[in-house]
């Protein structure tokens, strides 16, 4: 796999062994990338191991793509870059057509985008809404679960009103009533008889459902897409669909025709990508298991402060929730911080990691934190700063900790500093808790659309209330393994230990939290109840979130965690680097807003 560059927008080129047929994978959109884009490149894998060359990117405005959700057209311009991605795959690959993979928004626009192509030799729609109406429908359902009980607790803040945000992503009214306007199915009908493979969420259309009876019926597959819930319930929680994976990767060899590739013209242009204060470019990061990650450094002029590097929240993608990381990243090359965002073996769109690793909190993630740190380091930056949030804090403290060249350290939300079995039965109870609102159906789409109106209330009162127990009896259980440690009957406390030592080489520590999250739980039990002694560790910087969710849903607490980034990094706000960096201690009870 490499990175390219094309159409404004950054995507990832699995080669193949010759195909004269390529494979462009057209994703999903805001939450559902989150929660797909590792399944899709497992796809990807799939295909490419079977000979086609293979080509996923991210649409204009979302990902890693220039631009942003005011960008006006953007559904034009959505289904004008898959047009952008064959041309490119055709380009680079030699092969002669291509089968376009659509999931979810990508299988709304994908009939649309092969409208008045030859190169287009099937097609295969992953999931596609019923309609772009109840496409919207579910957007807007997302948006009154997630992001509204937020937003009413957050009434000094601005609110968005040129569209609606869900799970913090945001759309605009334009792009909303471009979407409402889609139907696939009359695309589809409308298209040359071509193979197509449909695989729904639910009970599967018949395949005159979708071509009206046409002459093309009889080339059509349709299947339901076993695992969709569980795929698309959280991008930490979910579970990929072997099933599905497998089908779809067994259709598309199927059919891969027998053409040879032809000769190949690839790009002679730098793989960079243009935005107005910044440049960045794709990086894959060795020895196996390979690390693919972006690249971002101030455009036309000199870095200015130590850059970082972005790891992993959970088991979100390294464009990060509500894609916070990318924005992160640019306003950063805007005062002058280079960044590297990284997925992490087995997590995005990085290598698998080997088998028996522990999910997200193994030790040993720590030495593929480091290969990063020694690809900075080769590209010219001899000392770093961290930032992770939750199991990404995890790990950029551990990496700190044992590479000298980290110089700033940024934890956000933690929830576990040293990992022992009763995080691992958290962890398993909490993605149990998740796959099981899928199964029952707890998700935006069933309680809109319900017509019991009180039924999903009392539903989602119980449910909070046995999740509060649940999470009682957890803490708790964390609290006695941690204090029946070996270390801690002999009144050691290992983690402040560890932070004391941090510090005291001269690593300046930021460490924030959401205002209830609970990561001060974790603080607390390794500090103390009051975080007394946390405050008494000079370099330690501690700051409170007001109005924000673990994830950081809201849009200011992005905006105040990138501040926070920037006065951290020892930028002073005319752009230029402090001769000597804040090393600032705030104390526990007087948290920064």
């Amino acid at each position: 796999m490499r990175g390219i560059v094309f159409a404004d927008t950054i995507g990832w080129l699995h080669e193949g062994k010759g195909s004269g047929r390529g494979v462009i994978i057209a994703g999903a959109h805001g939450h559902e990338d989150l929660c797909s884009r590792r399944f899709l490149r497992l796809v990807a894998d799939k295909v490419a191991e079977n000979g086609l060359p293979v080509l996923q990117f991210d649409y204009p405005g979302c990902g890693n793509a220039a631009g942003d959700h005011s960008t006006p057209g953007q559904v034009q311009r959505w289904t004008q870059s898959m047009g952008a991605a064959i041309d490119r795959l055709k380009q680079d690959c030699g092969v002669a057509d291509v089968i376009l993979v659509g999931f979810r928004v990508g299988a709304l626009l994908a009939p649309l985008a092969a409208a008045g192509r030859d190169d287009v030799a099937g097609l295969v729609l992953l999931a596609p809404p019923y309609s772009g109406k109840a496409y919207v429908r579910e957007i807007t359902a997302m948006s009154r679960m997630i992001d509204a009980p937020l937003a009413s607790r957050s009434a000094g803040e601005a609110l968005f009103t040129e569209g609606r945000e869900a799970a913090g992503f945001r759309v605009s009214h334009e792009t909303l009533a471009d979407l409402s306007a889609l139907d696939w199915r009359h695309a589809a009908a409308s298209l040359p008889s071509m193979p197509m493979l449909v695989l729904a969420n639910g009970k599967p259309l018949a395949a005159d459902e979708i071509r009206a009876g046409g002459a093309g019926a009889a080339d059509i597959t349709t299947a339901e897409f076993d695992g969709y819930p569980f795929l698309m319930c959280d991008p930490t929680a979910n579970r990929i669909p072997a099933a599905a994976l497998d089908r779809c990767a067994a259709w598309i060899a199927d059919h891969a025709g027998e053409a040879v590739a032809g000769k190949a013209m690839p790009h002679d242009a730098s793989e960079t990508l243009h935005g107005p204060h910044y440049t960045e470019k794709p990086v894959l990061i060795g020895p196996e298991p390979m690390i693919c990650g972006v690249l971002c450094r101030p455009h036309g002029r000199q870095a200015v402060a130590e850059p970082v590097i972005f790891l992993n929240a959970g088991g979100v993608p390294h464009v990060g929730w509500a894609r916070g990381t990318v924005e992160a990243a640019r306003e950063l090359a805007a005062e002058g911080v280079a960044s590297l965002r990284v997925d992490l073996p087995g997590l995005g769109l990085s290598d698998r990691t080997e088998e028996g690793r522990l999910f997200l909190y193994d030790g040993r993630t720590r030495h593929d934190v480091s290969r990063a740190i020694d690809w900075m380091e080769r590209a010219g930056y001899a000392s770093v700063g961290l930032v992770g949030t939750c199991s990404g804090a995890f790990q950029a403290f551990h990496t700190a900790r044992a590479d000298r060249r980290v110089r700033t350290l940024t934890m956000i939300n933690p929830l576990c500093f040293a990992w022992n079995s009763s995080y691992a039965l958290e962890m398993a109870v909490w993605k149990t808790y998740e796959t099981s609102k899928a199964v029952l159906g707890q998700n935006a789409t069933a309680i809109e659309e319900s017509r019991e109106p009180d039924a999903p209330i009392w539903r989602g009162i119980a449910s909070r209330h046995a999740r509060l127990i649940i999470r009682r009896g957890l803490e708790a259980i964390k609290s006695t393994v941690s204090m029946l440690h070996p270390a801690a009957l002999l009144g050691q406390r290992g983690v402040e230990r560890w932070m004391r030592d941090l510090c005291g080489r001269g690593v300046r520590v930021l460490l924030m939290t959401s205002e209830g999250d609970l990561s001060l739980k974790e603080i607390a039990r390794h500090f103390g109840s009051e975080e007394e002694r946390l405050g008494s560790i000079r370099g330690v910087t501690r700051v409170s979130l007001p109005n924000a969710d673990h994830t950081l849903t809201p849009y200011h607490a992005r905006r105040a965690v990138i501040a926070r980034l920037i006065d951290h990094g020892g930028i002073r706000h005319d752009g230029h680097a402090r001769s000597e960096p804040v090393r600032a201690t705030t104390s526990p009870s007087f948290l920064a807003p």
